[in-house]
């Protein structure tokens, strides 16, 4: 027979309520969070807890978006089950990102297995493909689209040792953006490649990334076609790379008169450029020459590798190159360049801005010399490698425009077989796509750095070590101990 005790009857009903409290106190809490987790979905808030904001487009993405006219489907093509492997999950993230910031914009994920005539559809002839993992965007007011590969969604670098490749970049902001500007443009920009003077052909793989970024490429042949047509259109730039021959008298006239009628030229030196009367005089026109030689740096911080393949100097004061300055993914390399001259006697009409150059330490070496150091009879820097010349112009339509020539004393440095290997297609290529940005003056301007991935290691000094040893390893669970008996002790008297 049991005996009643009023004492444990009290201790019960004080657990009993003690438990009540605890029991509605959770259930409170997660009615609380699967609300706040419902008007969070309801919403669209985002949180991006990256630390270089993976998933948060920037300001010159977030401007595109703000001025979008016409609907813009973003299609993803996803073999099933492969939409939650590493990459495909990071380019996804990004994609609902930029719908979600516009009602303009939808993502949409297609399998290309499962429906190949959707796919088909935007696809140039039956040599090309579009692999999984790679990006369709479409304009659905005029149907314009464009294709993103995958693989210029990230940026990858190979170890030739063991024949692996490492993926250490992300690059799908500035390739959707950009493929949203272009769908969405009146015109396409049109650089014409000029020809007929022993010029260095461009190599398929800038053509291909040149493409990507707004642009159509067409040859030139001033003795085959009239430039005065184009001359005077903003999205004309005429491209001079690298000529062994001369202009003849004819051909700089043509030139001239396409510049003092607002036109704009590109022309990439090399180390070796031959005498060539026209065309040094259409430079001198705009108080720009070149100064050829083997260049070399001394200075070890300048340049890679080897002293002939500097790292130059970015000026932070020029609308060219101010966006490029300190971006990693930005490292740009000229490989045996020619030095930019500037005149002292230029006209006061035309305003001159260097915006690339060497160190102090630059040297051209004189005849004879062939150190890796400064020796008498050479030429001491810093020497420009990259000069804008503007002036502005009264145009033949009776309009004012802006002539605009910039001469860059190197062309190897968007050859990718020039011995800069896989570094050209980053820093050198976007190095160009800002020039041609700038040279055109309805273009907008579209830099977008790509976003590095690379796993990082924290380095600690010794004292931190030892700090961070006592918290983690002795106070921390000592706290944990301590709470844990106290709480004991408080349960065990209720």
């Amino acid at each position: 027979m049991s005996i009643f005790s009023y004492k444990n009857s009290s201790q019960r009903k004080r657990s009993l309520k003690y438990g009540g409290y605890m029991t509605i106190t959770t259930l409170i809490l997660l009615v609380a969070l699967i609300l706040i987790n419902v008007l969070v979905s309801l919403l669209g808030w985002r949180v991006d807890m990256t630390s270089n904001d993976l998933y948060t487009p920037g300001e010159q993405t977030m401007d595109t978006l703000n001025k979008l006219e016409d609907p813009v489907t973003i299609y993803g093509l996803y073999n099933q089950g492969s939409e939650g492997n590493s990459t495909n999950a990071m380019v996804i993230k990004l994609m609902e990102a930029y719908a979600a910031l516009s009602d303009k914009v939808t993502f949409r994920q297609i399998d290309p297995l499962n429906d190949p005539a959707f796919v088909n559809q935007f696809l140039m002839d039956d040599s090309t493909s579009l692999e999984n993992g790679s990006l369709i965007v479409v304009n659905e007011g005029n149907q314009k689209f464009r294709t993103i590969p995958i693989s210029n969604l990230f940026v990858d670098t190979g170890d030739y040792t063991n024949m692996t490749r490492t993926v250490t970049g992300f690059t799908a902001e500035e390739a959707v953006t950009s493929a949203i500007q272009y769908v969405c443009l009146d015109r396409t920009p049109v650089m014409y490649e000029l020809r007929g003077h022993s010029e260095t052909p461009l190599q398929q793989e800038f053509l291909d990334y040149f493409s990507y970024t707004n642009y159509e490429v067409k040859e030139l042949n001033l003795v085959t076609e009239n430039l005065t047509q184009i001359a005077g259109d903003a999205y004309t730039v005429i491209l001079i790379n690298a000529p062994y021959q001369d202009l003849n008298d004819t051909e700089y006239e043509t030139l001239l008169s396409f510049m003092e009628d607002g036109g704009k030229i590109l022309f990439l030196a090399s180390y070796d450029t031959p005498e060539m009367p026209n065309f040094e005089k259409l430079l001198g026109r705009y108080g720009l020459g070149i100064q050829t030689g083997t260049m070399l740096e001394t200075d070890t911080s300048r340049y890679y590798q080897l002293p002939i393949v500097i790292n130059p100097i970015l000026s932070t004061e020029s609308d060219i190159t101010k966006y490029l300055v300190g971006d990693t993914n930005s490292y740009v390399l000229m490989p045996l360049p020619a030095a930019v001259t500037v005149s002292d006697t230029v006209s006061s009409r035309i305003k001159i801005q260097p915006f690339v150059t060497t160190s102090e330490g630059a040297v051209i070496k004189g005849e004879g010399n062939n150190a890796t150091v400064y020796e008498e009879g050479d030429l001491q820097g810093p020497f420009n490698l990259g000069v804008l010349a503007e002036e502005t112009v009264s145009k033949s339509d009776g309009t004012v425009g802006r002539a605009r020539l910039v001469v860059v004393g190197d062309s190897d440095f968007i050859d990718p077989t020039s011995g800069t290997g896989t570094l050209v297609r980053t820093g050198n290529y976007r190095l160009m796509t800002t020039i041609f940005d700038y040279l055109q003056d309805t273009s907008d301007s579209l830099y977008i750095s790509g976003k590095s991935i690379e796993a990082t290691n924290i380095t600690t000094t010794q004292a931190d070590f030892l700090l961070y040893g006592l918290i983690f390893v002795i106070l921390m669970p000592a706290a944990i101990i301590v709470a844990g008996v106290v709480i004991w002790a408080r349960r065990k008297h209720l």
